[in-house]
């Protein structure tokens, strides 16, 4: 494990509120720290080293329009704003699950009822309570009631980032009937969900303490 230093630096900067900010800067063990350090730069280097220790997503700033922007947190912002460092614009990033997983959801298996063969007809909860609940034909293994699930519902694109037409194992999600059974959407495994780990043909389950029926999935498989 990597040891740092903290150093507080402030600075009234263009395009900032009035006011002086603290920026938090990450040094490794061992490095010089000096007296003084612009707090622009600082604060560059303490996210870009948050940002790779984190895996965060990078974004494009809406103002500047730099992609990759250079960001950082607004303490006195509405949950989520940024700010991007170069411009000093202040804005709430989209959620970059939003459109690699347009129309998945995480569900919660409510009921499961074996079919001819390994065919299972499953009835999962995608957020809209137990009155609106979604049925998916399955022959996936190890299918239990209780257990959280990522699917994909109609609209949704497999393997998830993909695109129709340029990619020749992207397919849309509609509505369609497996044995005679109805099915709106498919259960996911990893590769369909774009993570690297999980095998083929294996249902991917999530822990209930992290997510929550209607949650987007995450971008990485969790470990």
């Amino acid at each position: 494990t990597v040891q740092v230093m903290v150093a507080d630096v402030k600075e009234r900067g263009q395009g900032r509120p009035k006011g002086a900010l603290e920026h938090r800067v990450l040094y490794r063990a061992g490095d010089s720290v000096p007296r003084s350090v612009p707090a622009k730069q600082a604060a560059r280097g303490w996210w870009r080293q948050r940002r790779v220790a984190e895996r965060e997503p990078t974004m494009k700033c809406p103002s500047c329009e730099k992609d990759p922007a250079e960001i950082e947190p607004v303490e006195d912002g509405e949950p989520g704003m940024v700010m991007c460092l170069d411009c000093g614009e202040e804005f709430t990033p989209a959620d970059p699950r939003a459109q690699r997983f347009a129309n998945y959801a995480v569900a919660k298996i409510m009921a499961v009822r074996a079919l001819k063969g390994a065919l299972k007809a499953v009835d999962l909860d995608v957020g809209q309570g137990e009155d609106a609940l979604v049925q998916v034909t399955t022959n996936a293994k190890h299918v239990a009631e209780g257990e959280l699930v990522v699917v994909a519902l109609e609209g949704a694109i497999v393997p998830a980032g993909k695109v129709v037409g340029e990619d020749p194992d992207a397919i849309e999600i509609k509505p369609t009937s497996v044995g005679g059974v109805k099915s709106a959407g498919m259960l996911c495994d990893s590769p369909m969900l774009g993570w690297v780990g999980g095998a083929k043909g294996v249902l991917q389950k999530l822990d209930a303490a992290a997510f929550s029926p209607g949650d987007l999935p995450p971008l990485e498989r969790p470990r």
